[in-house]
């Protein structure tokens, strides 16, 4: 095993990095692999089977799954003329 001084590392610091720098003047390509090797798919959309969970949790399920979504409540209260507002909802 070879011994690395410290006058050596920053030699082999210093040639590295004027390396670096006349590759980044001229253009070259720096990085050292394809960012496409290392890619993965974006995961697939997993669904709730509706079924299994009225099954565990019954009727609260039930009524849970009939409230409105958030972005529909957010987008009613947005704009007035658009569907019921918050305190219909709730009522």
């Amino acid at each position: 095993m070879k011994k690395v001084t410290e006058l050596r590392s920053r030699n082999l610091r210093q040639d590295r990095n004027s390396e670096l720098v006349k590759r980044m003047r001229t253009g070259e390509q720096l990085t050292s692999f394809n960012s496409q090797s290392s890619w993965y798919p974006p995961r697939p959309i997993i669904e709730k089977d509706q079924g299994a969970i009225q099954r565990l949790y019954g009727k609260a399920a039930i009524a849970l799954h009939e409230l409105p979504s958030m972005n529909a409540l957010r987008d009613s209260s947005e704009s007035p003329n658009k569907g019921p507002s918050l305190v219909e909802v709730a009522n």
